[in-house]
Formats: C-alpha cells, structure tokens, sequence
C-alpha cells in the first residue's frame, strides 16, 4: 500500500536555477568594447605623435636645447590673440621663399607681429622630412597654442629661450597655411577682443592673464585634422 496522500506532492515544480551566462555575455561584450575604445585612443595619439614627427631631428644651435612634446601638450592653455604673437618663420625646406610665403600667409590672418624669414640653422644643409615645427619657450607656450590653431600638424618642441617669442619652421610637407574654418573663427574673436582691449602693448607678456574665453569644443575641432 502507498503510504501518504500525495496532497502536496502534485504540482509540486522542481526548482529551476537560472543560468547567468547570457548576462556574463552581455557585460563581456561591454567590457570588450570599453577596452577596444581605450586602445584606439592610446593607439590614436601615438600615431599622431609619429605623423608629426620630423626627420631627421633639428640639431639645436649651441647653448640651445630642444625637448618634444607630445601632439596634445597646449590643449590645455588658452591662446593669445595673433596680433601679440611674436613668431619669426624658418625654412627648413628645399623649396626657396617657403618662409616668405608663409610669412605673407600669418599676416593675412592676423599675425602682424610676423617677423623676416630666414633658413633653420637647425637644419643647416639638411631638409626637415615633415610638416614643420613650432619652437617656444616656457613663456611662449600660449603664443605656440595660437600658432598650433593654424598648423595642427606641426610638432611642438620646447626650447631654453626666455621671451615669448615663436618660430614655425616649414618642413619639406609644409604646403600651404590652410586653417579650418573654427580656426579662423577663433582668430577672428581673438582678434576682436584684441580690439576691445588695444594699450595693453604688443606681445605676449603684457596680454598677461587678461585673454579671451574661447569655447573648448571649438579649440578641439580647429586641430581636428588627419596629419
């Protein structure tokens, strides 16, 4: 004879434990993603740090000393309008009259403190294989900032000098002086707001810590080119 009534035992549903696999896939693929991302930046930056880079190096004149910074080390500080940039062209091309060329170029946006050209003596008998360079010192790092708005493919190197003096050396892939169109508006409200603020003198140094305000997107997409 059976024993127990079975009350209890119908319907009774053995207990279905749930797989979490398909969530471990979901957040898998999401870590995946995030790491595919970090890599692609890192990769990214390093390749436009290689795009830039000239070749040979500038040989630095004696007591002179150059230091490479990476494509992204101004994004951080605001550039000075272009009228007190002190910035002097050196060729450093094979092409005669590069630097006069982009002299006349800088003054037509705005560069009027644009000084003669002259031949790199850092590639003295040698041709800079790149787009070019821009040379400052630790006082002209806002004046560079202006100047990179303009040429965003152009390596940045950091020299011993104490003005607030710039160069921009034209390399053999230097071309033309073509900036984007949020550039050139950068330029023009830097150039208004130099208007507005004119007896301040000419150069970086008296600009001081007065400067414009300019929108961080707009800075991001003047230099958002492929070199």
């Amino acid at each position: 004879m059976a024993s127990g009534n079975g009350i209890g035992d119908r319907g009774a549903r053995p207990y279905r434990k749930h797989k979490p696999l398909p969530a471990l896939i979901v957040i898998g693929v999401l870590a995946l993603g995030a790491i595919i991302v970090w890599i692609n930046a890192a990769v990214g930056k390093g390749d436009v740090d290689e795009a830039v880079k000239c070749d040979p190096p500038a040989s630095p004149p004696p007591g002179v000393t150059f230091s490479t910074l990476p494509h992204n080390s101004l994004d951080d500080r605001a550039p000075i309008p272009p009228d007190k940039v002190a910035v002097k062209v050196l060729n450093a091309s094979s092409t005669r009259g590069q630097g006069g060329i982009a002299t006349t170029a800088l003054k037509e946006l705005g560069f009027t403190g644009a000084g003669e050209p002259a031949n790199d003596p850092a590639y003295d008998g040698r041709v800079a294989k790149c787009r070019g360079q821009i040379r400052f010192g630790e006082n002209g790092v806002t004046a560079a900032r202006t100047l990179s708005l303009v040429v965003p493919c152009a390596e940045l190197v950091q020299d011993n000098r104490k003005d607030a003096s710039v160069d921009l050396v034209t390399g053999s892939l230097f071309g033309d002086i073509r900036p984007r169109a949020e550039a050139r508006q950068i330029l023009t409200q830097l150039a208004d707001w130099s208007r507005t603020h004119q007896g301040g003198g000419g150069n970086e140094q008296s600009a001081g810590a007065k400067a414009p305000v300019i929108d961080q997107t707009l800075l991001a997409s003047a230099r958002d080119v492929a070199c």
